[in-house]
C-alpha cells in the first residue's frame, strides 16, 4: 500500500466539480496543479479543503473527507481573464473575447452548452496546445488576437 505524506493542506479557490480530463485546480495560495492522469469523479463543493499529497516522487490531490485521489502536477503559465460579454458554452468554432483583449477560438469539435454572463476564465497549455476553463467546462483553444 502506498504511503501518501500530506504536503499541505489548502484551500480550492473556488467552484469544485471533481476529477476529470486534465481539470485545472487553482488553490488560495495562487498556485495551479492540474490532473495528471485521467479520473473522471463528480463532486461538488464550494472552496473545500484539500490535501495534496506526495508519494514516491508524485502529488496527488485528495478532497477533505473523500477517499477519491488523483495525480496532479505544478503548472505555471496561466491565463487568467473573464469572458467580456455571454458565455454559451462551445459550439465547434466559438470565438470568446476576453476583458484583456485576447481573443481566443475553439480548436477542436465540442459541443456543451451552459450560459455564464462574463464568466472566470483559466487558459492553461494542455501540451498539445491551450485549453480554456469556463465554468467547469473546458475546451481546446488556440489565440487568434
Amino acid at each position: 500500500m502506498t504511503q501518501y505524506e500530506i504536503v499541505k493542506t489548502i484551500q480550492v479557490d473556488g467552484d469544485f466539480e471533481g476529477f476529470d480530463d486534465e481539470m485545472l485546480f487553482k488553490l488560495v495560495d495562487g498556485s495551479f496543479w492540474i490532473q495528471d492522469e485521467y479520473k473522471y469523479w463528480h463532486h461538488y463543493a464550494y472552496c473545500p479543503r484539500v490535501n495534496v499529497l506526495r508519494a514516491n516522487g508524485r502529488f496527488y490531490l485528495q478532497v477533505e473527507g473523500q477517499n477519491q485521489i488523483v495525480a496532479i502536477r505544478q503548472i505555471s503559465d496561466v491565463i487568467e481573464s473573464q469572458i467580456n460579454g455571454e458565455f454559451k458554452g462551445w459550439e465547434g468554432e466559438t470565438v470568446y473575447e476576453l476583458t484583456n483583449g485576447q481573443v481566443w477560438k475553439q480548436r477542436t469539435y465540442n459541443y456543451e452548452y451552459t450560459y455564464a454572463y462574463m464568466p472566470e476564465v483559466l487558459i492553461y497549455s494542455s501540451g498539445g496546445g491551450y485549453k480554456m476553463q469556463v465554468e467547469g467546462t473546458s475546451a481546446d483553444v488556440q489565440q487568434i488576437k
